[in-house]
């Protein structure tokens, strides 16, 4: 899959704020939704895997790169930015969604995305999750956004976010990503927002009807572990696969990896 050639869409969703994104390559859709952290050209190690026949569509989630933003987060605002983004998709069209991008995937599902077919890659359920996440935690993010920290804004959404050991974060701050993601370092409490405040309710997602495949790294937490099993039983006639040798972000690690689990489940 080219991503050389991407084509720029747009759409408006409800509140007015525009909602930007980009297509490549020819056939039905296949719109991917990132998780934390991530704009849509973090997808480019994954495309070229991805297999052709296929428009592989992206977007920025609120907050991120050319999309607005609203004064104030909602997470119903961004189910319907995604509703809106599909709804300008012609049919049959599948979803692949990663991380919050896959609970935000979910519950666009319950209420009618329309997807022939999702692949939800490692949705996190805050119900199992340890360490639990904050309360607090969206609120003190922006708080030292507002203050021009943005390195140590970014340096508490890793270690009380993601749970990542002290240890690695020298490491992680001299990697380019770094300074990529201060630049969107306040999004990190709206995906804090997103993954805390779902609770899963079984009657609905008993209503998708698209047919579903839930991704899970073979070296993730147990914590996450029970989460995509647990919703593997909840959705209706869904499956899982395990990756090998990953563990939650193999867009980076291993897109190969990924995208075979992805191209075998649509074709």
């Amino acid at each position: 899959m080219d991503s050389k050639t991407r084509r720029r869409l747009a759409v408006r969703a409800p509140d007015g704020v525009e909602i930007v994104g980009a297509a490549c390559g020819a056939g039905p859709p296949l719109l991917l939704v990132y998780g934390a952290m991530m704009e849509q050209r973090g997808w480019d190690r994954l495309l070229p895997y991805l297999n052709g026949g296929r428009t592989i569509v992206t977007y920025d989630r609120r907050g991120r790169g050319e999309s607005g933003d609203s004064e104030t987060y909602a997470v119903e605002r961004e189910v319907d930015d995604l509703l809106a983004f599909a709804g300008a998709l012609p049919r049959p069209f599948d979803v692949f969604a990663h991380s919050s991008g896959a609970l935000l995937a979910l519950q666009a599902a319950v209420r009618g995305l329309g997807a022939r077919r999702l692949v939800l890659y490692e949705p996190p359920l805050a119900a199992v999750r340890e360490p639990r996440l904050g309360v607090d935690l969206p609120g003190r993010i922006v708080a030292l956004v507002e203050a021009g920290d943005r390195d140590a804004a970014l340096d508490l959404f890793m270690r009380e976010g993601m749970s990542v050991p002290a240890s690695e974060l020298p490491r992680l701050r001299e990697s380019p990503r770094w300074a990529d993601q201060m630049r969107y370092v306040r999004t990190g409490a709206y995906d804090v927002t997103v993954t805390r405040s779902y609770v899963l309710r079984r009657e609905e997602v008993a209503r998708i009807s698209s047919k579903t495949l839930f991704l899970l790294g073979e070296t993730s937490p147990a914590w996450m572990r029970r989460g995509v099993e647990t919703f593997a039983v909840a959705v209706p006639g869904s499956r899982l696969e395990v990756l090998p040798g990953q563990g939650h972000n193999a867009q980076f690690t291993a897109p190969d990896v990924l995208a075979a689990a992805v191209n075998r489940f649509l074709d």
